[in-house]
């Protein structure tokens, strides 16, 4: 079985204790926001996988979810996720190479909800299979 749902979880669970951080020093954001975009990944790679595709093998979210569209497979919280895909993308890069990195924290919250919706879908993936 895949281990992408598990490195999910896992990249979740340190972006949430990151969060927490970020009002006391915003060097948090740079975690948060890095680990909620491989979160996001992660999770749409699931889907992919799961759908008996193939995923992209790059770390770009939009590209799978062209996968998962092409396959008419049901994309949890699409709409809010096409709006914030292109930051959320950003992420991935720029808070490994970027000493001045900054995030909105709305941003920040909205990517929260998407990936903690997106792990409740691939763990109901799970269940079926």
């Amino acid at each position: 079985m895949s281990k992408l749902l598990a490195r999910a979880k896992a990249k979740k669970f340190n972006a949430d204790n990151s969060y927490f951080f970020i009002p006391n020093d915003d060097a948090y954001i740079y975690e948060c926001c890095f680990n909620l975009q491989q979160t996001i990944e992660l999770c749409l790679k699931y889907i992919v996988e799961m759908s008996g595709e193939e995923y992209a093998e790059n770390h770009d979210i939009r590209a799978q979810m062209n996968i998962l569209k092409r396959i008419d497979q049901y994309i949890p919280c699409e709409e809010k996720l096409r709006m914030i895909a292109s930051t959320i993308n950003s992420w991935a890069v720029e808070t490994r190479c970027n000493d001045n990195f900054s995030a909105l924290i709305e941003d920040i919250a909205d990517a929260r909800i998407i990936a903690s919706e997106l792990i409740e879908y691939c763990e109901t993936l799970v269940s079926e299979k």
